[in-house]
């Protein structure tokens, strides 16, 4: 599994999750109500998107590296 998919999989945790807090707002009182939870959980969703997109710049790279060198003639330098 490459680390985008891993990171996609831990991304679907979270939203999961900030599902679950933001549900249990709906059947909690007032008094424990607050966005901290939600706060802390979207922060680390945009950490992950971020990662995310680091990642498929990395796995994308090397193959345009590839291409570029393959590319390349012996001769033309």
């Amino acid at each position: 599994m490459t680390e985008s998919k891993k990171l996609f999989v831990l991304r679907e945790k979270l939203v999961s999750r900030r599902r679950e807090i933001v549900g249990s707002y709906q059947t909690g009182s007032v008094e424990l109500l607050n966005g901290d939870d939600v706060a802390r959980i979207q922060s680390a969703i945009d950490s992950v998107d971020r990662a995310i997109a680091d990642e498929k710049r990395a796995e994308s790279s090397p193959a345009d590296s590839r291409r570029l060198v393959s590319s390349a003639s012996p001769g033309s330098v």
